[in-house]
C-alpha cells in the first residue's frame, strides 16, 4: 500500500510523538549506536528500545546495518535532526508568543 503525502506526514509525525523515541533519535543525533548503547543513553530496557526502533525504522527515520554480531543504528537522513531542530525553535517561539499574549 501507497500512502499519500499527507498519510505519510501523519505516520512520520505520530513516530515522533513519544518521548523514548526522542530520546533515541537524539542519541542517534551524536554517533551511530547499538542498542546496548541506546539502552544505557536513553535509561530504558532492551525490548522497549527495540520495539521502538522498529518503528522508527519502518517510520524511514532510523536505519540498521550489522556488523559482526552487532547491529548499528543510525538517522536515515541528516535532515531528520535540521527538522527537529527547526521544530524546537518554532515550540519555543510560539510558547514565547502564548505567554506574551496571556
Amino acid at each position: 500500500m501507497v500512502l499519500s503525502l499527507s498519510e505519510y506526514k501523519v505516520e512520520f509525525l505520530r513516530s515522533l510523538a513519544d518521548n523514548t523515541r526522542l530520546k533515541i533519535i537524539e542519541a542517534l543525533k551524536e554517533r551511530e549506536r547499538t542498542v546496548s548503547e541506546l539502552v544505557e543513553s536513553v535509561g530504558s530496557s532492551q525490548a522497549n528500545i527495540s520495539t521502538h526502533l522498529k518503528l522508527l525504522r519502518s517510520a524511514g527515520i532510523v536505519k540498521s546495518r550489522n556488523k559482526g554480531k552487532y547491529v548499528y543504528y543510525s538517522l536515515r537522513d541528516e535532515s531528520i535532526p535540521e527538522f527537529l531542530n527547526s521544530l524546537e525553535e518554532m515550540l519555543i517561539l510560539m510558547r514565547r508568543k502564548s505567554f506574551e499574549g496571556a
